[in-house]
């Protein structure tokens, strides 16, 4: 990881593309991450120069992954996230290393990155929105994103590809004066994590009609509605006495779950595990997965569910329903309602047969739908598509 100031301009040295990432940091493990090292490990170094930039990085596991996969990290070491000053360093940093491509992500880094790419006079800016617009935690944070929103939307008149994880998020962000600048590229799942549970930690027995693991992924914050999973599993206790909950994740809202469980005497039926890098391991010891997001982009941890053969239940939100086909691998509930969602878990632990056949075909359609072959490809595509818009190819 280098400091900008120190990094020497790699610009003509070659024929490659040079493309440079925008983001807030390198500390916190998350889907993002996780393509950041899949872009590293399978995007062509011959025809790409890949960096990221962040606001600020103080050092990780996967941070050190990633440069050992080719990745080439850059820090401004910003203290303060909010700090608009970042723009000027971002500003800088562009003028430095003179990239081809810009691509910024979430909302701070749309907005910082974007306006100091055009100061840079970068040919092709390319954003990336990941999550709905009411996908923040705390009400303060939505209001904030109230008044920023806007400013990303003036932004897209001057990016040359606003790229959408779903086309939910499309919806939300496209208009008329954008000319289809709009894209929708799904994130993937990565067939190789299939090979790495842990044997020890998988199940001896599924689908016992007994001992039913009811299961989640997902960080611990108010959006991901971990609450009403709780209501909705101390009413099918009521049918399936020895059910277990298995809640993966870390989070703020962490302690007021455990509390929670404690007063509804729960805690001996649910195990909170913390934040799991390799989830895979522990979707292997679940029946059935649940997401009852009041908000989702698109729904990684139900991608990664259904890749690893387990039926879902999710809400109806956002991105989830271009993901789970209702009925057919998988059943969807409205968001907010715990009694909607208890019913369809006690319906599905019900149906042994139908949950088998629910697995196997959200398995096809993740691993046939979503892939990272895919993934790539379509990075690609849209790197050469714009660069060749602006005439630079």
């Amino acid at each position: 990881m280098s400091r900008y100031q120190d990094i020497a301009p790699t610009n003509g040295r070659n024929n490659k593309i040079k493309v440079i990432h925008i983001y807030k940091d390198f500390d916190i493990y998350n889907g993002l991450i996780e393509e950041f090292l899949l872009l590293a490990r399978m995007m062509d170094p011959a025809a790409y120069d890949f960096r990221v930039c962040v606001f600020n990085y103080k050092g990780s596991s996967f941070g050190e992954r990633f440069q050992e996969l080719g990745g080439n990290l850059d820090s401004l070491h910003s203290k303060w996230e909010d700090n608009p000053f970042i723009i000027y360093r971002l500003y800088k940093y562009l003028k430095q290393e003179k990239p081809h491509i810009v691509q910024t992500y979430i909302l701070k880094p749309n907005l910082y990155g974007r306006i100091a790419a055009l100061l840079a006079g970068i040919p092709v800016i390319i954003s990336t929105e990941l999550t709905l617009k009411n996908q923040a935690h705390s009400m303060p944070s939505r209001i904030r994103d109230l008044f920023l929103h806007p400013l990303n939307a003036f932004l897209n008149k001057y990016t040359d590809v606003v790229l959408c994880a779903s086309d939910a998020i499309r919806k939300q962000w496209e208009t008329t004066t954008l000319s289809g600048r709009v894209q929708v590229l799904n994130p993937y799942f990565d067939p190789s994590k299939l090979q790495q549970p842990d044997p020890r930690r998988a199940k001896s027995a599924v689908s016992d009609n007994k001992h039913w693991v009811i299961g989640t992924v997902g960080r611990l914050s108010e959006e991901k509605r971990h609450i009403d999973l709780l209501k909705a599993f101390h009413e099918v206790g009521k049918v399936f006495p020895e059910a277990t909950l298995l809640i993966v994740g870390d989070g703020d809202m962490k302690d007021k779950l455990i509390t929670l469980a404690a007063q509804w005497n729960l805690s001996h039926k649910i195990r909170f595990t913390g934040f799991q890098r390799n989830v895979c391991e522990y979707l292997a010891q679940m029946d059935v997965f649940v997401l009852p997001s009041r908000t989702e982009g698109f729904g990684i941890a139900v991608l990664e569910a259904m890749a690893t053969g387990l039926p879902v239940i999710a809400t109806k939100v956002g991105g989830i329903p271009e993901l789970v086909v209702h009925d057919e691998t998988g059943v969807l509930v409205k968001p907010l309602h715990h009694e909607d969602l208890s019913k369809a878990i006690v319906d599905l632990l019900s149906n042994p047969e139908r949950m088998h056949i629910m697995g196997q075909k959200g398995k096809e359609r993740a691993l046939s739908s979503f892939s990272a072959a895919q993934f790539i490809h379509q990075h690609e595509s849209v790197y050469k598509s714009a660069l060749a818009a602006k005439g630079v190819l």
